[in-house]
């Protein structure tokens, strides 16, 4: 799985494999519901991109720009070009007690390989500000994310099964599918979002309106 990678334009948003939206929770369709409104009156909820902070998991993983597996024997560190985040998989390794996590922006994960496959763990992940991907869908901090991380296409593409579970926001778990294009001809640009940052001032300050 060595190597840099960058998401094609289908992956920005997670949306159920068999089609149609995301087994929503009644509280958290109106979130996103209320979110969509305030992007269109021009004054979008506040999340951790419009701060410039960390745009967590599963976001991360959505975000239109490069990243690089570096796979190791114990661990699998996935860099990202956008604000510079990294993912620590610790491989063949089980979480701590629950009292012993403390959430943050990438969550604690977890992974062991199941043949060509990468399979990743990960809890812990904060709620609040922090939203499912691109298009802003909510999350918890109670989501716990499943991954299975293969090469298809004899090598040229990078997929990610992605399986959600959030009781907080979703009826359900329920699986999508982000495809990577394999880029050996790019290499990481730096990232500082302080420097162009246009989102505050059309903020309405709010965090949404049921998911926290």
């Amino acid at each position: 799985l060595n190597g840099v990678y960058m998401p094609e334009a289908s992956s920005y948003s997670y949306l159920p494999v068999e089609g149609g939206d995301p087994p929503w929770t009644p509280e958290a369709k109106a979130d996103f519901l209320h979110r969509r409104q305030a992007d269109k009156d021009g004054k979008p909820v506040v999340n951790t991109s419009t701060l410039c902070l960390p745009s967590g998991m599963p976001k991360v993983m959505t975000a239109p720009y490069p990243i690089e597996l570096v796979v190791q024997p114990r661990q699998v560190i996935i860099l990202h070009e956008i604000q510079h985040l990294m993912r620590f998989i610790y491989l063949n390794e089980q979480h701590p007690a629950n009292d012993d996590l403390f959430p943050t922006y990438a969550g604690h994960s977890v992974g062991h390989w199941e043949g060509d496959a990468l399979v990743v763990d990960t809890v812990a992940t904060t709620g609040g500000l922090t939203t499912l991907d691109q298009s802003d869908r909510p999350k918890s901090g109670a989501m716990h994310i499943v991954e299975h991380i293969r090469k298809i296409d004899g090598g040229k593409k990078l997929e990610d099964l992605v399986t959600f579970d959030d009781p907080k926001v979703f009826t359900r778990p329920w699986t999508a599918r982000l495809l990577y294009d394999w880029r050996p001809d790019i290499r990481f640009i730096e990232y500082i979002c302080e420097e162009n940052n246009r989102n505050p001032v059309g903020a309405d300050g709010t965090v949404g309106v049921a998911i926290k």
